[in-house]
């Protein structure tokens, strides 16, 4: 299934350099789930869509941030640059900026390429109850994570990051940011970060969001439990539907512009899933699209997706996958309209 990196009824692209405050478009910054490696490809595709933009992605005027998506967003959001980002995954510690002298080590801060066996027993039984006889009121995957086991995966890493930061008590004044999770037991989404959300601190939202049922414990924020916001949707695109946007950027590393041919049982599976993240995300395009405002969309190709692998939590990979993507998204934003 391919997907353009602009509408296909766009005849050209928004003017480039734009800033908040600006007279330029208003823009939205939508970023999706994808573990370790789907991280770095964004990190990838972010600065590439910079460089071919003219325009720094830490002025959008909306960032939604989803799982993996949450982490970079943040990070934007509290005005590191995509090129800081870059280099951070290559090992080398900014000078200056939020992330002069932060040290993370990303092969091990979430535990590795393989979660723990999780508690028996179903993640939420009250939402089970709530969903008899109504099953299709949630997307299936909140379903799921009703259904999974509790997770016993620790985020600590990632917490600790935002201690380093000094982020993990308070929330940035940035009033673009919104990190998406869901609570486990109402099956319903939140987007932290708005005036409807719990206050929290952006520690707990992002480890919130980054929270995959069956694989992680779920983090508790205000008495109640919340998992990764890809319970209900890799990206949650649609919530920037009536936001009087101009034009809204995706970059969606658990979907595919088309596939590739992988021989291995694990990959093909992998490959299957991307289809149904792809599918879903160009319903929530058009349902966006329909509001007025033009989407474009950036995810990965046959290559990245050979970077990759079949675990997109696999730390061995990221440097292949973020120098992949910074090579792949600035080539394919070449061929688009300018």
């Amino acid at each position: 299934m391919a997907v353009r990196a602009t509408d296909p009824g766009d005849d050209d692209n928004a003017p480039a350099g734009a800033r908040r405050g600006s007279a330029g478009p208003r823009r939205g910054l939508v970023m999706g789930a994808g573990g370790s490696l789907g991280a770095a490809w964004t990190i990838g595709a972010l600065c590439a869509l910079e460089e071919a933009g003219g325009w720094d992605p830490r002025n959008a005027d909306v960032i939604v941030g989803t799982s993996a998506g949450s982490l970079v967003s943040s990070m934007l959001a509290i005005g590191v640059t995509a090129a800081d980002l870059r280099d951070h995954q290559r090992g080398i510690v900014p000078g200056t900026g939020p992330m002069r002298g932060i040290q993370v080590d990303y092969d091990t801060w979430v535990g590795g390429a393989l979660p723990r066996i999780p508690r028996p027993g179903v993640g939420s039984l009250r939402l089970l109850r709530d969903l008899v006889g109504h099953p299709h009121r949630m997307p299936f995957a909140t379903v799921l994570a009703a259904a999974a086991p509790t997770g016993r995966g620790s985020l600590s890493g990632v917490r600790e990051l935002y201690h380093q930061l000094h982020m993990d008590d308070r929330w940035p004044g940035n009033p673009a940011l919104r990190v998406v999770s869901v609570d486990l037991d109402t099956g319903m989404r939140v987007q932290f970060g708005t005036p409807e959300a719990p206050s929290t601190d952006l520690a707990s939202a992002v480890t919130a969001s980054c929270a995959l049922p069956a694989w992680f414990e779920p983090v508790r924020i205000g008495g109640r439990r919340y998992v990764d916001g890809c319970a209900w949707s890799d990206t949650n695109l649609d919530l920037l539907a009536g936001e009087e946007l101009d034009e809204v950027y995706v970059l969606a590393p658990t979907c595919a512009r088309e596939s590739d041919h992988p021989r291995s049982v694990p990959a093909r599976l992998e490959r299957r899933l991307r289809r149904g993240s792809t599918s879903r995300l160009l319903r929530e395009a058009r349902q966006v699209r329909s509001m007025g405002t033009r989407v474009h969309v950036l995810v990965p190709g046959p290559e990245d997706l050979a970077a990759m692998g079949a675990n997109l939590m696999a730390p061995q990979h990221r440097l292949t996958v973020l120098e992949t993507s910074l090579r792949t998204s600035k080539a394919f934003l070449q061929t688009q309209p300018g």
